[in-house]
């Protein structure tokens, strides 16, 4: 497309400040070769939608701070700025090591002359910024003190766009729309005192009504005065925005100043923090949540993505072979052969790539020039450019295979590996001699393992390390739980001398148990309402920090205990009269299809093992399963997805036959999706005539 005409104007200017670095080491070792910010989200630079949301914000200047690989952020920079109205100017300074840093940077250059929007460069977002700045000005109208307004997303605690183990606790003032109180929440705390919030009682003084909120998800998305940077320069031990900026700012008495929010919820933000978000937000980009900015808009110049049924999204000079199966969620960048009796689903496969027969990509994410021979299995991965797997290579979940990296033929890659083509030791030294691994890419492979260095990643090292793991690419949080049990156990042996340390060594997970039981004991013995009950869930699931998915799996044998599989009608314990009771209260812990599968999976588990006898197990699995579906709270699709998963094939002797009770209602959703797809072809067939 041909350049637009720069924007000049005699008005105030509106300027935007992008943190480039993400200054931390999540992404490595794939980010010791570029920028995270140029990392391609479905074959788009992340940095991209960070720039056409500030586009459509109005922002007329761009100020983007770098540090690492500023020469490859410069020159794609320059590249975009020629099809952008924006003006957009590249800042390097290669002492950056924080937030702060930029910041202090940031006031040092005296660049910034109005309120200004600071973002990091991994943001992608749909929302419009127009009430929010002129909320800001009003306020700063008003109340010079306001510095600063956050935008927060009203979402589910089980949300895909919330970063596993990085939550926040807000406590607000929704008159005011001010923020009181700001406290980070990891999934896991090394000690109880990381499970306490401490709040200065005083604010109730000047705010008698608040609201304590770990619904929203924090994008950083700020609307900022002049003085923030200031505040930066005078605060050296500023260095977090959150953690130390804004708690700084509203634990302080002295600077008298104040930090406002405001709340959206119909529109898409979310951070690519992590591998874990960069694969939900990918899936979000994909599936539209996120239009306009999905692939058939070509946000960059040359792309002509085609959308197609199914969510399959294919550039014009793709070549399929008339054998390989596209399942649904797919895209497929330009030049790129997909040979016969390949299988792709929800997956992403980027340019000029080579894809040989009978591979199977599923969950993955393949960046350009990737060669991908005979034979391959790839599960939810990342390979990055002009990577090579030679044929019958088998790459487990959750790995990153990073640039020019060879895996030999025949090689199964563990589950979590990270491998690299960089010499060890000398990740910043081109001319460093590598010394392949063939004990992990294979007798003919190039590449070694790479594990981060003692002491790195300075953002979480005083953290509990299981933050880390659980924001990676496909972990399973089971075997987290499994290394937890065991850590546990060989504790178990000693015993506490004092009152309170035995309180500490009761769990999280222990102590959910027990809220939770003891809040389905009362609900069932007093007979409260459903909406009662849920109520009182909600609140101990948001007390205790926890999700929705651990509460279905507290929840669903909580109400199954209570049906008696040999009991008459009329005595209320059968499974009808407990389901047509308490069923609805399940419902409530489930919102989206995937909380639908993952409580198919809890009902399955569960009627396993709260009856020893299967005939027993079987009186209540096949009517729940079936209420569930006739009360729209599992749906079809979900169902099928439920049965037909390996993890619903394995299991015990009493979980399989649990499965074959499903067959009859499997068979009849299959029929059904079947006429449906079959009459929707035909009105297709009509419609081309």
């Amino acid at each position: 497309m041909p350049p637009k005409e720069k924007v000049e104007s005699t008005e105030q200017v509106l300027q935007a400040v992008i943190l480039a670095d993400s200054f931390d080491e999540r992404f490595q070792p794939i980010t010791l070769e570029t920028a995270r910010c140029l990392l391609p989200l479905c074959n788009v630079p992340l940095i991209s939608y960070t720039f056409e949301f500030l586009a459509v914000a109005g922002v007329q200047e761009v100020f983007v701070f770098c540090c690492s690989h500023s020469d490859k952020v410069k020159a794609f920079v320059k590249k975009y700025e020629k099809s952008s109205n924006m003006k957009i100017n590249t800042i390097v300074s290669q002492e950056l090591m924080s937030v702060g840093d930029a910041m202090r940077e940031l006031d040092a250059k005296q660049l910034i002359d109005t309120d200004f929007i600071l973002v990091t460069g991994d943001v992608v977002s749909n929302m419009k910024l127009d009430q929010v700045l002129e909320e800001h000005r009003a306020r700063r109208q008003a109340d010079k003190s306001a510095i600063m307004t956050m935008v927060l997303k009203k979402a589910s605690p089980q949300h895909r766009s919330r970063s596993v183990g990085d939550g926040s606790l807000f406590v607000l003032d929704q008159g005011s729309k001010e923020c009181l109180h700001y406290q980070p929440v990891k999934a896991f705390k090394s000690t109880r005192e990381d499970r306490r919030m401490t709040m200065n009682m005083e604010i109730f003084d000047k705010h008698p009504e608040i609201q304590l909120r770990n619904d929203l998800i924090d994008c950083q998305v700020d609307i900022c005065s002049v003085e923030v940077p200031a505040l930066f320069t005078e605060n050296f031990d500023y260095q977090d925005i959150r953690a130390d900026f804004v708690h700084g700012i509203l634990t302080s008495d002295l600077l008298g100043k104040t930090i406002h929010f405001h709340e959206v919820s119909d529109v898409y933000a979310a951070r690519v923090r992590s591998t874990q978000m960069y694969d939900a937000v990918s899936k979000d980009i994909i599936s539209r949540w996120t239009f306009p900015m999905v692939p058939d808009s070509n946000l960059q110049v040359g792309d002509c993505y085609e959308y197609r049924r199914g969510l399959v999204y294919k550039e014009k000079s793709v070549v399929l072979s008339r054998t390989c199966v596209v399942e649904e969620k797919v895209v497929i960048g330009a030049n790129t052969q997909i040979a016969e009796r390949a299988v792709l689903s929800n997956c992403v496969i980027g340019k000029n790539c080579i894809i040989g027969a009978n591979v199977k990509i599923d969950n993955a994410y393949i960046w350009d020039n990737v060669v991908i021979k005979d034979n391959c299995v790839v599960q939810h991965s990342i390979i990055a450019n002009d990577a090579v797997l030679e044929q019958g290579v088998t790459i487990n979940k959750g790995c990153l295979i990073s640039f020019k990296v060879t895996v030999g033929a025949n090689t199964t890659v563990p589950a979590y590996s990270r491998l690299t083509a960089l010499a060890e030791g000398d990740e910043d030294d081109s001319d460093a001699e590598l010394i392949s691994d063939p004990a992990v890419v294979g007798a003919t492979g190039r590449g070694r393992s790479f594990t981060e260095a003692e002491g790195s990643d300075d953002e979480d090292n005083e953290e509990d390390p299981k933050n880390k793991q659980v924001n990676m690419l496909a972990f399973d949080m089971s075997e987290l739980k499994l290394a937890a049990k065991q850590q546990e156990d060989s504790a178990s042996d000693f015993e506490s001398e004092a009152s309170d340390l035995e309180e500490d060594l009761i769990s999280p997970e222990e102590e959910l148990d027990r809220e939770v039981a003891a809040t389905l004991d009362r609900a069932f013995q007093d007979g409260h309402d459903v909406d009662i009950a849920a109520l009182e869930l909600n609140t101990l699931r948001m007390a205790t920090f926890s999700n929705f998915k651990e509460m279905r799996k507290r929840v669903i044998p909580g109400v199954l205990k209570h049906i008696d599989p040999v009991a008459k009608p009329g005595s209320g314990k059968t499974a009808k009269e407990i389901l047509s009771r308490w069923g609805p209260l399940v419902g409530k812990m489930i919102h989206d299809e995937e909380d639908q599968i993952d409580g198919a999976h809890v009902l399955h588990r569960v009627c396993a093992t709260l009856y020893r006898d299967v005939l027993q197990a079987q009186k209540v699995f096949a009517p729940a399963l079936r209420y569930f579906y006739d009360e729209d709270i599992l749906e079809e699709d979900a169902i099928l997805e439920w049965y037909h998963s390996e993890k619903s094939q394995q299991g015990t002797d009493i979980e399989k036959k649990l499965r074959e009770v499903a067959v009859p209602m499997i068979q009849y959703l299959e029929q059904s999706d079947s006429e449906e797809s079959d009459d929707e072809d035909e009105e297709e067939d009509e419609d081309s005539e």
